[in-house]
């Protein structure tokens, strides 16, 4: 069941005198389905049924998507960057390529703008380069030092007490996985770095089964589902969530978030955010993309860490980064604000509608070099001053990206 709560807001920009000229989204998509159809593998219980295609976007995804559509419509019509719902020509909404990104833009444009705005991807079968996070650079001094890095920050890493849970909750030890592999104790179980040109980074192993699994447990508690059917009841606590969340932290963390690695992952994204806050004529452009691409072009730009209140996940379902640039005139100049913007881990799974009157939640985020005053802005010469540096450094490995997207 759908249900919409009351809030009282107020606007911190136009209380210091300055005006929105742009507002940039880098979304994740919203609720979807499981990845992988081999969960029944893992354990001898029987998994909830799901209505939808794996890793399909959920009707309560939709609906969530379209509420968030309209509260940024509505904000941005408040602060006076869009005069109407119906600016097409001041709009911009991009997908990746597959099915849960493509209806969680289409779904956010419908709430935002209704028949006013299209949603622009590509009709391929492979990622959208923009959004694809792989491997780009074949030079061996770069994929020997990754390597190691990936390998130093694997080693740190301590989950023994996530996975022996793990095990408990999926009676792995009477699972066809335990009987055909011989793998019944995921602490167990060894992990190996995956790294081929033109391909994602990986862990296989003990992070990537454990991934699988809590992922498909954190759907289930976002989609709604009843107590005994998230992990089959097995999950009650905050700190039961935490401490298997560790799992796909540290999972997420080494794939996409090493250093070197991160800004040839995000190099596409880099370009064509950096064309987009240089040479960009729309006032609101939205992208959907995956957790990859916010993990990677936050680490890439040198975001400091940061933590969400009342969240699971460092890159909540539906959640956004939001570059915003504002006008500062009393000092003449442009300003430059970035906030994570999402919805509780209690809020999805209750299925609120994001709305003015009961907005999403928010968290000031800040970057190295581009230091914030009292009032969480920062210089925008600054921000695009890091976005110089980093093309220089990806321009040799960068794709094509989407055409026809700034105008």
């Amino acid at each position: 069941m759908i249900t919409k709560l009351i809030f009282i807001v107020t606007f911190v920009g136009a209380g210091l005198g300055l005006q929105l000229k742009q507002v940039v989204l880098l979304s994740r998509h919203n609720i979807r389905t499981p990845l992988t159809t081999n969960l029944q593998l893992l354990t001898p219980k029987r998994w909830p049924k799901w209505n939808g295609d794996t890793g399909y976007l959920t009707p309560k995804g939709r609906i969530l998507e379209q509420a968030m559509g309209r509260y940024f419509a509505d904000w941005i019509i408040e602060e006076e960057l869009l005069s109407d719902k119906c600016s097409r020509n001041q709009v911009f909404v991009f997908s990746n390529t597959r099915e849960r990104t493509i209806q969680t833009a289409k779904s956010f444009a419908e709430g935002a703008f209704g028949d006013c705005a299209e949603v622009y991807y590509k009709n391929i079968t492979e990622m959208d380069p923009v959004f694809n996070p792989v491997i780009r650079n074949d030079s061996e001094e770069f994929i020997k030092t990754v390597l190691s890095e990936m390998q130093a920050q694997l080693n740190k890493i301590d989950l023994k007490d996530a996975l022996l849970r793990l095990n408990r909750i999926v009676d792995i030890k009477d699972s066809e996985y335990c009987k055909t592999e011989n793998i019944c104790d995921l602490s167990e179980v060894k992990n190996k770095i995956v790294f081929e040109l033109n391909k994602e980074p990986d862990v296989a192993g003990a992070l990537q089964l454990g991934n699988t699994l809590v992922d498909a447990f954190l759907m289930a508690y976002y989609d709604g589902m009843k107590e005994d059917e998230v992990a089959w009841g097995r999950i009650r606590t905050a700190e039961e969530w935490e401490s298997l969340l560790k799992i796909l932290k540290a999972y997420h963390k080494i794939r996409f978030q090493t250093k070197l690695l991160d800004k040839d992952l995000a190099s596409t994204m880099l370009k064509y955010l950096g064309d987009v806050f240089q040479n960009g004529i729309k006032k609101f452009y939205v992208l959907v993309g995956h957790d990859a691409n916010i993990l990677s072009l936050m680490s890439s730009l040198n975001f400091k860490d940061y933590t969400l209140d009342g969240q699971f996940e460092k890159t909540p379902i539906g959640g956004k980064v939001v570059f915003e640039k504002w006008y500062d005139d009393v000092n003449g100049r442009d300003l430059l604000r970035v906030r994570y913007v999402y919805q509780s881990s209690t809020q999805i799974r209750d299925g609120v509608e994001a709305s003015l009157l009961h907005p999403p939640l928010k968290a000031l985020l800040q970057m190295e070099d581009c230091a914030v005053d009292e009032n969480g802005y920062c210089p925008w010469n600054d921000f695009i001053r890091k976005f110089n540096i980093n093309s220089l450094v990806n321009n040799s490995n960068s794709q094509t990206v989407g055409e026809g997207a700034l105008f």
